[in-house]
């Protein structure tokens, strides 16, 4: 969803280019990550006399990404570009192609070999397309082509490989262990200055229902006052003991820069889905078919719950693993996997980590009395678009899902909409400059003719032409 006070994404974003993407095994995969999970130390300020020998040691682990384009003509090329050589060109004067810098972002190095975790539309452009190169420098300014091994979207996490030995990988803490209060570190190279070091604290954890990414985005997010800025995205949030416990992802706020809030993906997601993108290059989710909403005095009150938190279950797809389980619409979900659900946010997180096939038990309250359900995935995730199926007239051959004040397009079969570059996924943000928050507001905002339609996918905005009847 488009925020009243926007999130700004700290880089620009990718999935694949035409090199074979690099593959591990699973128990390979899944031990890309180091993880040390000693507690974090206590940090005396006063007796502090400076952070730099643990900077030292963290920021070799931190690079630069400069995705590309391939230029046929040459004078297309602009300032920005020359940064890899003359004229735009990355290390040649020869006429011919040449790949134009787009964007920028920041990295952190996983392994010795070159394995290298950022955000996924720090390896897209702007316009949501793929890019055709990228390129990875260090911190002693080496400078390397990458590949993509995959990208997920929906946690804004994407995988590299440069091929290079003897690197300093950072290691991970267990970021369930991060606390409000603890100190950190905020690790990149914001607008392009050079690798920066900013210092603040957690200012919360578990932060959902932000809109960051979207319908379409899971989000459990470390909040931070450290100093973040664009070109920071993809880059680390360390502890006082120099360990990743997030990538800087997203800041608040409509004036382009720092506001003392900021937000990182938790260590232990990164964790779990770089181990599937180095094994797949995808990830793959369960479907379950439940619809959730956000607790409320009255809906906690019909189930006799004592508190207003957890995830309120708004319907349940017919033969689905909810369903199944015995789940009904009303019944309030307070945990998920053994964690606390204090937001439909929480619930969506926690179904999102689950492999088709594989199971989680929910704990929910019906009747006034606490209930245990064990939900079993399936491998269907393109039905639980189908929940709340709608139309509108103006529009037909386009079908959309609203829920928590968005309107998703779900399907598209006219072939006008498909022209008009209309997909699934997408997030209607406004029609004609009136934004849309239900049904009756894409309806009433919609003409006869041509309609400037402003969309969300996969944390990228675009404005189509789109007609309607």
């Amino acid at each position: 969803m488009f925020h009243p006070k926007p999130i700004i994404l700290l880089g620009l974003a990718l999935v694949a280019t035409a090199a074979e993407s690099p593959r591990l095994p699973a128990d390979q995969a899944a031990g890309l990550c180091q993880v040390d999970a000693s507690p974090a130390p206590a940090v005396e300020a006063p007796r502090q006399a400076s952070f730099a020998p643990l900077l030292e040691k963290v920021t070799p682990s931190v690079v630069s990404i400069f995705p590309a384009m391939i230029l046929s003509d040459p004078t297309a090329a602009g300032p920005l570009e020359r940064f890899f050589g003359k004229e735009g060109e990355a290390g040649s004067e020869s006429e011919g192609p040449q790949e134009k810098i787009t964007s920028m972002g920041s990295g952190v190095i996983l392994s010795s070999d070159g394995w290298i975790v950022t955000n996924s539309h720090v390896v897209h452009l702007q316009n949501g397309k793929i890019a055709d190169t990228f390129f990875v420098e260090l911190h002693d300014h080496r400078r390397f082509h990458a590949t993509i091994a995959g990208a997920d979207p929906a946690t804004d996490l994407a995988l590299l490989k440069i091929d290079a030995k003897d690197l300093s990988p950072l290691k991970f803490a267990d970021s369930e262990q991060v606390k409000a209060g603890d100190l950190v570190f905020a690790v990149g190279n914001p607008f392009q200055v050079g690798m920066t070091c900013t210092m603040g604290m957690v200012s919360a954890t578990r932060r959902s229902n932000l809109g960051i990414g979207g319908s379409s985005a899971f989000e459990s997010y470390i909040q931070t006052d450290a100093a973040i800025n664009p070109g920071n995205s993809g880059g680390a949030l360390i502890d006082a003991s120099g360990r990743l416990i997030g990538i800087n992802t997203a800041i608040w706020g409509g004036i382009g820069g720092n506001v003392g809030i900021g937000f990182a993906i938790p260590s232990n997601l990164v964790r779990h889905i770089v181990a599937r993108l180095a094994e797949e290059g995808k990830v793959t989710r369960g479907f379950f078919g439940i619809s959730s909403t956000g607790v409320d005095d009255k809906k906690a009150g019909k189930v006799k719950l004592p508190k207003v938190a957890g995830a309120a279950v708004e319907a349940i797809m017919e033969d689905s693993p909810a369903g199944s389980a015995g789940l009904k619409a009303g019944d309030i979900v307070v945990k998920a996997a053994g964690k606390p659900v204090i937001s439909r946010g929480d619930l969506r997180f926690e179904l999102s980590l689950v492999k088709p096939g594989d199971s989680i038990e929910l704990v929910y309250w019906r009747d006034g009395a606490e209930h245990t359900a064990t939900l079993v995935s399936s491998a269907e995730p393109m039905k639980a678009a189908k929940l709340g199926d709608a139309r509108v007239d103006k529009l037909p051959g386009v079908s959309f899902r609203v829920s928590d004040g968005e309107v998703a397009v779900v399907e598209v079969t006219s072939t006008e909409a498909k022209r008009a570059g209309l997909e699934p996924g997408m997030v209607i943000v406004s029609v004609n400059g009136t934004e849309v928050t239900d049904l009756a507001s894409l309806e009433s905002s919609l003409r006869n003719g041509v309609n400037k339609v402003k969309t969300l996918l996969n944390r990228i905005e675009n404005t189509l032409a789109l007609r309607a009847e």
